[in-house]
């Protein structure tokens, strides 16, 4: 008996075909450019139109697997492909055969993967256990199937395990962020960081956890505050404070080095230069409180804060005053 999903039985047979003659109709994934460079590389450096793999395809021509080896044979300029005919393969057939060769060379992404589960794999596992159950009933360690789902049992983890190579909690994480970025109601902060994730998995070998993770972390985030967390803003609002470190710190530069010598020089010829200079020392400590009171607003008890920040800053100022006075002997 025949137990695997394939259930119709297929016969093989190695031979050249044209190019011309080969029917590609819609892939399971879109060319990749990178790929089909690489194999162009490959027949040059094998020559005499030489393969180390046939494209596969039915008896109808059309093709199962091997579409950039066809294209890269196609801009090689070659009239003839070494190719594997499959004798009896059913239309259900091919996006499953097409997927197990790029499953057993690591080639599919974790997007690319979790689709081919949803529509090939689980509905055939599916199919499997229905007819399990109507002609042998449930047999022991098996999933039973209520209505039109198969619940995450033993029987669905080992096909899952056996046919994509992958645990279905994997899948299943895979299926959350993708469900999440296309959906219609999710809010537009969780559904743009899910599209973000939904490229980073359209990726062979990419890792699902971290993306995942993130995901969970903003929803979470979203779920307690009531609304949706804004990456835009905490983006912009580092920005901010990374630009206020840099110009904070080249004032202080600027005032211990030629401006500092330009307003001292200011003072003494322009009239009423020390007035001005004085306005410029008060105006910089209202900006100086206003940063002690951002740090102690920043801290859990604000006024335990002003303690400490206000001995150190008076410390400090007491300090860098008299060095740059040259008062330190």
């Amino acid at each position: 008996m025949n137990d695997g999903i394939i259930q119709t039985p297929i016969q093989q047979d190695w031979k050249l075909v044209r190019l011309d003659d080969v029917i590609v109709k819609e892939r399971l994934r879109a060319h990749d450019e990178d790929h089909v460079n690489r194999i162009r590389r490959s027949f040059q450096e094998l020559g005499g139109q030489l393969q180390l793999q046939p494209i596969v395809l039915d008896e109808r021509m059309i093709l199962i697997d091997g579409a950039h080896r066809l294209e890269a044979a196609s801009r090689e300029g070659w009239e003839f492909i070494s190719a594997l005919i499959w004798t009896g393969v059913t239309e259900e057939d091919r996006p499953i055969l097409e997927a197990e060769a790029n499953i057993v060379r690591k080639d599919f992404s974790p997007v690319e993967l979790e689709r081919i589960w949803k529509e090939h794999y689980e509905p055939a596992a599916r199919q499997r256990a229905r007819a399990n159950q109507m002609n042998l009933g449930v047999r022991a360690g098996e999933t039973p199937i209520h209505g039109n789902t198969v619940d995450r049992g033993p029987a669905i983890v080992t096909v899952a395990r056996e046919t994509i190579g992958r645990d279905i909690d994997w899948l299943n994480k895979v299926t959350d962020v993708r469900a999440l970025a296309e959906s219609k109601t999710a809010p537009q902060e969780l559904k743009a960081a899910a599209e973000r994730g939904i490229e980073k998995l359209s990726k062979p070998g990419a890792k699902v956890d971290p993306v995942h993770k993130e995901l969970l972390k903003l929803k979470e985030a979203f779920n307690k505050k009531g609304q949706a967390p804004t990456e835009r803003r905490a983006e912009a609002l580092e920005k901010t404070l990374d630009k206020q470190v840099t110009e904070s710190t080249l004032l202080a530069e600027k005032y211990s080095g030629e401006l500092g010598s330009d307003l001292v020089e200011a003072a003494g010829v322009v009239p009423a230069g020390g007035e001005s200079v004085r306005a410029i020392r008060v105006a910089l400590t209202h900006a100086l409180a206003g940063a002690i009171a951002v740090e102690c607003r920043a801290s859990q008890d604000a006024t335990a804060a002003l303690g400490t920040v206000g001995q150190e800053v008076f410390e400090l100022l007491n300090m860098l005053t008299v060095k740059q006075l040259g008062l330190g002997a």
